[in-house]
């Protein structure tokens, strides 16, 4: 009769160790990616909402720019201020602001009120005429345009006789 050698250990299959490192590995993996994916979608979040503030600054400045922003039918056809301030809340809470300056009609005020000799007053460069910025402001997204409006000449030399007195 033989006798089984009982020193020989068996390589068969896994240790209790080796099946625990390897369910640690995994299970720290799927928890990195299901992390990963929900900072995926709160950042997609905030790109829609990024997005929507954006999309509603390019709206007010387009309606500023038109002239209907903040004014009733009956009021569209006013002659434009040199500085108009329009602020309001939407339907959803966002707040929003648009100011719309005149630069040319601010630097002659300027220098109005300077001591300057008219040789001085002369050699100072103005904006164009109906040179104007539209600043719009939605929620920390900010948007400055300058464009060009056409001013009447009767306007223009209303203004130079007041930069000369």
């Amino acid at each position: 009769m033989r006798l089984k050698n009982t020193n020989t250990v068996s390589r068969g299959g896994f240790t209790i160790l080796e099946v625990m490192i390897a369910l640690a590995i995994i299970g720290i993996s799927v928890g990195i990616f299901f992390g990963l994916i929900g900072n995926s979608s709160k950042l997609r979040g905030k790109i829609d909402e990024h997005t929507k503030f954006l999309l509603l600054a390019r709206t007010k400045m387009e309606e500023s720019y038109l002239g209907i922003l903040g004014k009733k039918p009956t009021e569209l056809h006013e002659e434009t201020i040199e500085k108009k301030n329009i602020e309001g809340t939407t339907n959803d809470g966002i707040k929003w602001e648009v100011s719309e300056i005149n630069k040319r009609k601010e630097a002659l005020e300027k220098i109005k009120n300077m001591y300057l000799s008219d040789t001085d007053k002369a050699m100072i460069e103005l904006p164009p005429k109906g040179a104007r910025i539209l600043s719009i402001v939605v929620e920390g997204i900010n948007i400055d345009t300058v464009y060009f409006t056409a001013e009447s000449e009767e306007d223009e030399s209303e203004m130079e006789d007041n930069l000369s007195e």
